[in-house]
This record gives C-alpha cells, structure tokens and sequence, in this order.
C-alpha cells in the first residue's frame, strides 16, 4: 500500500511523514503500557520491592498522560493541512520534533527501571 504519491507536495509529503510516526509513536506507547503492567505484575512476586513497584506504577501513569498529550497532537494535525505559509509550516516542524523529544526522553527514562527488573529476575531465578 503505498502512502507518498508523486503529485503530492513536500509539505504534505512531510505531514504522511510525520503523520506515520505519530502513529507508530501512539502504538508504541500503548504496548509500552501493557508491558510495565506485567513487569510491575512480576515485581510484585517479589518480596521487598515496594519501591520498585511504585516506580513502575509512576511510569504506568506517565505513560498514560504521554498517550494523552500524543492523541491530542494527533487531532490537532488535521489543522497542518490549513497552512497557507511558510511561517505555518515550520511552526508544525518544530512542534513535531517537540513531541520527538518527549516521546524519546520517555524512554529514556523508561530504560533503566526495565533493566532493573531484569536484572532481578536474574538474580531470582
């Protein structure tokens, strides 16, 4: 199934684009938080590690903000196709490498708690 078409222009070449990773973004995140919630379920088998499992728990919660804050970018996309200038069109660039940032700076973050748990199911089995 092809997405980019020849007739298409650059700036709306450039919103597929950005429209695509946005998406892989979003199913990234919800498999991210199925994820923590069997990792936190594996930590609760354990026994002295509360800390732990309140850290996945804060992660759970910021993963289902971060969805948020992406499905809300998501709906404001369709106003990319409005722009009329240049101004407009960079102003979409530069909102799309913010949620870059955030979305890369989230896992991250997310990296070292999950090492943390492998490395304990290691050291238990």
């Amino acid at each position: 199934m092809n997405v980019f078409y020849e007739h298409d222009s650059d700036d709306r070449l450039i919103a597929k684009k950005d429209a695509l990773e946005l998406n892989n973004w979003i199913n990234h995140l919800v498999h991210t938080g199925e994820e923590v919630l069997i990792l936190k379920d594996i930590v609760s088998k354990f026994k002295d590690q509360h800390d732990l499992k309140e850290r996945l728990q804060d992660i759970a919660l910021e993963n289902k903000l971060r969805l948020g804050v992406f499905f809300r970018y998501k709906n404001s996309l369709i106003n990319v196709h409005e722009c009329e200038d240049i101004e407009c069109d960079i102003y979409y660039l530069n909102k799309h490498e913010e949620y870059r940032n955030i979305y890369e700076s989230f896992y991250e973050s997310l990296r070292p708690l999950k090492e943390e748990v492998y490395n304990l199911i290691l050291k238990n089995i």
